[in-house]
């Protein structure tokens, strides 16, 4: 036994610690969003509109985000705290998962190490501080594991695969990463002795078969009624993109690898990175046999993190999408720790002065991820590259000054409100002005968001009505379509807004009495 590990050495006693750990890391979560409440991140707001309005599908992404939203705004009024609160809920039910997980596969003294990894890996804050798109997918990759593990070793077979089946169509429902998860299955079965008579069985298929049909069928009926917009929008993700020299391609490429390895040793923190990284290397090499545990473990990450960097040597890979690899990379680095990983072999001392400088590291990382903001909110310096929440400042501050512009109008209440620039600025307006009005997003001649596959104010049946313009930027004037919607259109003010990335201008128009369509006519790109 490992001399760091000063926890009881009873499987009780190790079960009881991790569900404590947990239970704590959730409760400082939940009070420090009730004291410190961060304003919502562009994506959130943005599939905050999308829960106003449920649907099977979405112009980037399946439905399972919106309903959540949709619940949480219907449990908590459309309140912040409701949302943060969904994370964190979501982020302790992971780690929980994971916990039992590695109990399965190892033991509980191998879990609580885990439970310990998972709340020291700076990602983990992250994770349970907004509420995007990775929270529902973690959280279903990390039951499908489990389900899929007690598939293996035949524990309480039918039932076990019926969890699957609503695991991964689940998590089908909450992002495309998600289509990963059966062709790996499908190797992790085939590639062991023991494991190879379950794809024999048509229960095993039904469940992998149907949970995609179940998943995606959703998202293909929407889309057959809004011109196939999700796959057009996926297509635009993949694809080398040539440059003017091969120097300038070389270049490029090295810097996209480089910038992702960096992303996943900050959100790792640094020795559980390097760590994990090492053992995944290692384990791919290994010539004999390897433990059913340990090859489900390599197939669900160390084989698709490693076509994930190559991948990264050809485009830009987006520093979330190998978050649900980790896991399974977690358990791998806790198993290493209490030795029941025995490839990449150091003695006992190297090995408990690098769980202990990994920890406190990790932990460091944590700390400054809550106390930092504050610490630059005390000092003035919001706006400081360092800042964790640094793109998480100024939405409140943008619907303030519209507000209050809006209430210097005779019968504001009745103006309809639309703006222009990003989809981020008409998600932040409804989400932020205090009565949450639709916020239309009037933009280019393309359709770039939901918001342009949503009807426009004249498609609401919004004729002669007024409205209040939120244009991007210093502007005096507005677009000639813009101009022709309506009999009369005024400059009010222009606002300056601080964000967390500098300042920003809105030019505020009053719109009189609509008289047209406010969009041409709008095409994919």
């Amino acid at each position: 036994m490992l001399s760091f590990l000063k926890t009881p050495k009873t499987d009780s006693s190790y079960h009881l610690n991790a569900l404590l750990l947990i239970a704590a890391a959730f409760l400082f979560r939940v009070i420090y969003s009730w004291l410190y409440p961060v304003h919502l991140a562009g994506d959130e707001a943005y599939y905050w509109e999308w829960g106003r309005r449920p649907a099977l599908g979405y112009y980037s992404k399946p439905a399972m985000i919106g309903w959540i939203y949709a619940a949480a705004n219907w449990i908590s009024n459309g309140s912040l705290f409701g949302i943060r609160f969904t994370a964190i809920l979501f982020g302790s039910l992971s780690l929980w998962i994971t916990y039992l997980l590695t109990r399965k596969l190892f033991d509980a003294k191998t879990a609580w190490v885990a439970v310990v990894l998972g709340i020291a890996v700076p990602g983990n804050c992250l994770l349970n501080s907004v509420l995007t798109i990775d929270a529902p997918l973690v959280l279903f990759w990390s039951l499908s594991l489990y389900f899929l593990w007690k598939v293996s070793i035949q524990e309480k077979t039918g039932l076990s695969l019926f969890f699957l089946f609503v695991a991964l169509a689940a998590g089908h429902l909450s992002k495309q990463m998600m289509l990963f998860f059966p062709p790996l299955a499908i190797i992790f079965l085939a590639t062991g002795i023991e494991t190879r008579p379950l794809l024999k069985k048509p229960a095993t298929w039904l469940s992998i078969i149907g949970s995609l049909l179940i998943g995606w069928l959703p998202l293909f009926y929407w889309n057959s009624k809004n011109q196939w917009i999700t796959f057009n929008h996926m297509d635009s993700h993949f694809g080398v993109h040539s440059e003017p020299s091969f120097w300038e391609t070389i270049e490029k490429r090295i810097g996209y690898f480089f910038e992702f390895v960096g992303t996943q040793i900050g959100a790792l923190s640094p020795v559980i990175a390097v760590l994990l990284f090492i053992l995944t290397v290692v384990a791919l090499f290994q010539k004999k046999n390897i433990a059913p545990r340990l090859r489900f473990l390599i197939t669900f990450c160390g084989v698709p993190l490693l076509l994930i960097l190559i991948v990264a040597c050809f485009q830009k890979v987006q520093p979330n999408w190998p978050a649900v690899l980790y896991l399974s990379g977690v358990p791998m680095v806790a198993a290493w720790f209490t030795k029941l990983i025995n490839w990449y072999p150091v003695c006992d001392q190297t090995r408990t002065r690098l769980f202990r400088g990994g920890i406190m590291l990790g932990f460091a990382l944590c700390a400054f991820f809550y106390l930092g903001p504050i610490i630059f909110q005390l000092t003035g310096n919001e706006n400081n590259h360092a800042n964790p929440n640094r793109r998480l400042i100024g939405s409140e501050r943008l619907g303030k000054a519209v507000q209050e512009i809006r209430q210097t109008i005779p019968g504001w209440e009745d103006h309809f409100v639309f703006a222009d620039g990003h989809r981020y600025q008409a998600a932040w307006l409804g989400f932020e002005l205090p009565d949450q009005p639709r916020v239309y997003r009037i933009a280019g001649a393309t359709i770039e968001s939901q918001f342009e596959i949503w009807p426009e104010p004249w498609e609401d049946g919004l004729k002669g009505k007024n409205a209040l313009y939120v244009a991007f930027g210093n502007t005096p004037s507005v677009a000639a379509h813009i101009k022709a919607a309506f009999d009369t259109i005024e400059l009010i003010k222009v606002i300056h807004v601080k964000f967390g990335t500098g300042l920003t201008d809105y030019s505020i128009f009053r719109c009189q009495n609509l008289q047209g369509p406010l969009r041409p006519k709008l095409k994919i790109p």
